[in-house]
């Protein structure tokens, strides 16, 4: 398990969402998991980005399990605006579809990149997506029903860039073959 450098919170009305930081320097890949993927486990890969270089913001899902969509869009909003530099987003099963909504509403010019994990319906941004004009990757598990590969097919036809990648397993049981797959992409993309 990687080791946390910082233990910092943000607050959203009456409550208060923990996010980890691990890794010093380098571009921060901030992660936005579903409320049931624990942070020990996006600690258990975090290796997979700080090896290269990276930087990994995890945020607690559990510390948010109470809050509805809109507030987790905000307190998202709050922790990035947090970072003194370009950020990579990378949203988790259904943290992709906050992820989504923050990009979308916010459309923030720090952002260089934004990876999805068999983000369900994300159909529905198909309108917004090109708008956003930043690289993104799709990673979506072959057979998941919640999150169709069709869907995120059509979404790389619209928007400019995108890359979709398939993985035979469940994303949550191939996470370390996840965080792999978007550090590379990070490095790549960052290149200069």
């Amino acid at each position: 398990m990687a080791q946390v450098i910082a233990e910092n919170y943000v607050t959203v009305g009456s409550l208060k969402v923990r996010y980890l930081e691990v890794g010093v320097g380098g571009v921060p890949v901030v992660v936005m998991p579903p409320v049931n993927l624990t942070v020990s486990s996006i600690l258990n890969v975090a290796g997979e980005f700080t090896g290269v270089g990276l930087r990994v913001i995890a945020v607690d899902a559990s510390s948010f399990t109470r809050m509805n969509r809109a507030s987790k869009v905000t307190a998202l909003s709050l922790i990035v605006d947090k970072l003194s530099s370009g950020f990579v987003l990378l949203g988790l099963g259904q943290g992709g579809v906050v992820a989504l909504d923050y990009v979308t509403q916010f459309m923030p010019k720090a952002l260089i990149g934004l990876a999805l994990v068999s983000t369900p319906r994300v159909i529905n941004y198909l309108d917004l997506l090109p708008r956003l004009n930043r690289p993104m990757i799709l990673i979506y598990s072959i057979n998941d029903p919640n999150a169709p590969v069709e869907e995120a097919n059509t979404v790389k036809s619209v928007a400019n860039g995108a890359r979709l990648t398939l993985i035979n397993g469940d994303w949550v049981g191939e996470l370390g073959k996840v965080a792999q797959l978007v550090a590379s992409w990070v490095i790549e993309i960052t290149k200069t």
